[in-house]
Order: C-alpha cells, then structure tokens, then sequence
C-alpha cells in the first residue's frame, strides 16, 4: 500500500521511512546536523537509487552543496591524518564553519543579551559577499570602490591593463596587498553578511602580508555566456560581459541576497591563477580517492589547497531573473577571496556578534531548539 507521510520537527528529526521514494522538502534550517539528519529521509537504498526523487528549493540545495564540500575536505583531512601517521588530537581535524549561511548547531543556551566571539579560521578558506545593501549609496560607493581599487593599481606599477584573458575573466598576477586592503576597507558591507566584515578579514591579511599575503591575484570576473542580452561594462578599462544572478527570494528594498543559494562565484573559478602543474596533481589526487565518480566535476577546494597566493574574484553583477533585458542597468559589485592554506601558525579570526542577530538569521534553529528538539 502507499503511504503520504506529513511532518515537521518531529517527522524530520530521527525517523527513517522503509521504502520512500519521493521527498518534498521544505524545511529551512541552517544547521549542519539537523540537515544530514533529514538525508535519511530522502529515500536512497542502494541498487535504485535513480529512481528516487528528492524536490527542494534552490536556496536549500546550495547548503547541501556546501555541506556535502565540507565533509569532502574533511575526508581529505582525515586521509592526510592517516600518512601523517598522527593522532586527531596531534593533527587538529575540524568541521568548516561557515556562519554566513549555516551554522554547526544551535546556540540556543546563549542569553539572550550576551555578546557571542565566533573564531572562524580563514586559511584554507572561501568567502563571499552574497548579501548586499540595496541602497542606491551603497551600490555607487561600492562601484567607486572598485575605481579606486584600479588606481590604486595602476599607481602601485601594477595597471588592469596588463590583465590577461582568462577563462573566468581578466586576471591580474601579483598585485600588492595594500592595493586589496584599501579595497576591502572601503567596501561597504552588509551588516548580517557577518564572514565578510572587511574588519577581522583586513586583521588576518595584515597578520601575513610580509610572507604568505603580500602578492595577490585579482581577478575581474566576465561572462562567457551569450544566452541573452548582455550587460556589458568598460569603466575599469577592461571589457568586461556582467555576471548575471537573479535576487534571492528572501530580497527587499533594503537588501539583496544573490540568489537564493547565495553564492556569487561561478564553480572552477578557484582553479584561476593556479599553476597547471599543480592543477593535474590536484585533480589526478581526486581521481584517485575512493569516493571519486568518475566523469564528475571537480570541487574548488582541490584547487585552494594547492593555491600559492591569495585571488580577490572582482564581480560586477547584472542583477535581474531570466529574460530580463538588463543591458541598461548599472553594475552591483560584489567581491569573492580564496584564501590558500597557511604555513604559519593559524590565527583564528573573531566576528563579535549578539544574540538578537543569531535570532534574526536562524530563528527557526534556535526556536526549534528551546521547545526540546533534539541534537543526537
């Protein structure tokens, strides 16, 4: 017989359907565990597996993509642990956090007015602004950020216009820190998109510019895409083909959210300004571990891992959905970094935060929470 099973909380939080095959889900919780708790339920059993289907929104499948990267490079941890022939208390294995868009549990227990320090690693890392204000200030302040950041360039002997085409836009090897600080520093950032504040981001560079951070790869993104009506922009002195991201659901007059799996960055753009050489390893590495699906795309940590210097991703976006003529519209500025790993001894960065902006950003965890939700 067939059964239609409805929940919420409860349905999604420790019970395993025999047998399903079809999943609705609508669920928007942010935590790591609550989330793989609820693959369970998706319906997967081995040898018919193509034929269950799993419906979620888009914003829900990008946590899932990133949750399914962040146990990719635990494995990988792991494995180095194994030839390193170390302990996880000598090698230091961690789960990435990524507090813009998801949190490892709930911090319910916290009162209700007390100041919260997140330490986040930066090394090893990928950040991007996906939240951004909608006033007309601060979208022409960051466009002018971004003039200013060309200047800089060019005043420092390093000009856009010894960019060379890339494959993700224009790319400018070697360019000093200092020209990126500034940037950073100037770029007027969205209060709750809380991993990009330019503060304790400007701490860690400024920490490494004499050794690991003093050069940098810049690159300004162009779409290759030709599918519509471009918006195409010169004002940096490069042609550069906008991005085109349409704005998330949860987006008002006030804020826009890129997407709604917001993410700003196009995948395989951390391959950018890698050596080719390491390129191969990095890919032939992947091929050859046991959860490699051959024929599969390549995740963009493998490409991080490897990376020598750090790369500032430029974006100008034209923001609009699909069909839209945006050929006339101005540019919204965003920006992506990827941070290599480090050699030195990792610094983790404090993002100060209070209790009424983990409520405002994940209400639904922290109510589920405080009315006895479990956490096994």
């Amino acid at each position: 017989f067939n059964v239609i099973a409805v929940g919420g909380f409860s349905l999604s939080r420790g019970l395993t359907l025999e047998g399903l095959m079809i999943s609705y889900f609508l669920r928007n919780s942010m935590m790591y565990d609550t989330l793989m708790q609820m693959c369970r339920w998706f319906g997967y059993r081995p040898d018919y597996d193509d034929l269950c289907r799993v419906w979620m929104p888009e914003e829900a499948e990008g946590w899932y993509a990133h949750i399914a990267e962040s146990i990719e490079m635990l494995r990988d941890e792991l494995r180095n642990m194994e030839a390193a022939s170390a302990t996880p208390e000598e090698f230091g294995l961690k789960v990435r956090s990524y507090p813009d868009t998801l949190i490892v549990t709930a911090r319910n227990k916290l009162g209700s007015g007390e100041r919260v320090v997140v330490n986040i690693g930066l090394q090893n890392s990928f950040v991007e602004t996906h939240l951004l204000k909608r006033q007309k200030a601060s979208l022409e302040a960051n466009r002018q950020a971004v003039v200013r950041l060309v200047k800089r360039l060019e005043d420092v002997g390093c000009p856009v216009a010894d960019a060379k085409k890339d494959l993700g836009g224009w790319l400018l090897a070697g360019a000093p820190v200092t020209a990126v600080v500034e940037f950073l520093s100037s770029f007027d950032n969205h209060p709750g998109s809380m991993l990009t504040d330019p503060g304790p981001i400007v701490r860690y560079i400024n920490d490494r510019c004499g050794e690991e951070l003093a050069k940098w790869d810049i690159l300004f993104a162009s779409s290759s895409r030709v599918d519509h009506v471009p918006l195409v922009d010169d004002a940096l002195g490069l042609k550069i083909t906008c991005q085109r991201r349409k704005p998330g659901k949860k987006s008002d007059s006030k804020t826009l959210y890129i997407t709604d799996n917001q993410r700003v960055a196009s995948r395989g753009v951390e391959r950018t300004g890698v050596d080719a050489r390491d390129v191969k390893a990095a890919e032939d590495r992947r091929r050859s571990q046991p959860d490699y699906k051959p024929g599969s795309s390549f995740p963009d940590w493998i490409y991080r891992k490897v990376r020598k210097r750090p790369l500032l991703i430029v974006h100008l976006l034209s923001i609009g959905m699909k069909g839209e003529d945006l050929s006339m519209r101005r540019p919204v500025v965003a920006w992506s970094i990827s941070f290599p790993t480090t050699q030195l001894e990792e610094k983790r960065v404090e993002y100060v935060v209070n209790t009424t902006w983990l409520r405002e950003n994940f209400r639904h965890d922290v109510e589920e929470d405080e009315i006895g939700g479990d956490n096994d």
